[in-house]
């Protein structure tokens, strides 16, 4: 079978135009140009100066992006060994300094519960899950992280599958690209964009 061939690069800001490397894995499918195109355009003056959560990292794309586009400090959250590899050499590729972001190499579920006591408190989530994960139950355990007013939570789901919003959370954006949708929702006591 012959390997699969990404041409991912960072879009805009200080990064823009470098490539990333994606692993030759199944499990790993980068987020389209076309879909992170429009989803930051969706964040435009949110990404500044965030704390950044790219949760289901894969190689780092969109935490890259983020950081690219002004975010403070970006928490990658992966558990394969294959994406890790990528998502370290991506973030060396680009020389980002170590003190804007932290690679966990975890489960999603373990990191979300342990977030707390580790005092993360971010503005942006990002969640680009298997399609396995069962979104419901990922917002579920999102819910319990303490955002400041107005956090975000972006996620990425099957078009067949519509997650509700969780207690504390109101979508405001849903945004369809093919057979895939994202949601976004803010804390409903946070300003609905």
């Amino acid at each position: 079978m012959a390997k699969r061939s990404y041409q991912v690069r960072v879009l805009a800001g200080q990064f823009k135009g470098r490539r990333l490397k994606y692993p030759d894995a199944p499990t790993v499918r980068p987020t389209m140009q076309r879909t992170k195109e429009s989803v930051f355009a969706s964040l435009a003056g949110e990404v500044a100066g965030a704390m950044f959560i790219d949760l289901y990292a894969g190689a780092g794309g969109i935490g890259i992006e983020a950081i690219s586009r002004g975010a403070a400090f970006v928490h990658f959250v992966e558990c394969g060994r294959a994406a890790l590899d990528c998502l370290r050499e991506n973030l060396a590729r680009c020389g980002i300094a170590r003190d804007r972001f932290r690679v966990h190499a975890a489960d999603a579920f373990d990191f979300l519960g342990a977030a707390a006591s580790r005092d993360i408190r971010p503005n942006l989530v990002y969640a680009d899950p298997p399609y396995a994960v069962d979104p419901g139950v990922l917002l579920e355990f999102l819910a319990r992280i303490d955002y400041p007013p107005g956090g975000l939570v972006v996620l990425e789901h099957p078009k067949k599958v519509m997650p509700a919003a969780p207690g504390g959370f109101a979508r405001f954006r849903l945004k369809t690209f093919g057979q895939t949708q994202v949601s976004f929702f803010v804390r409903a006591e946070g300003e609905v964009l």
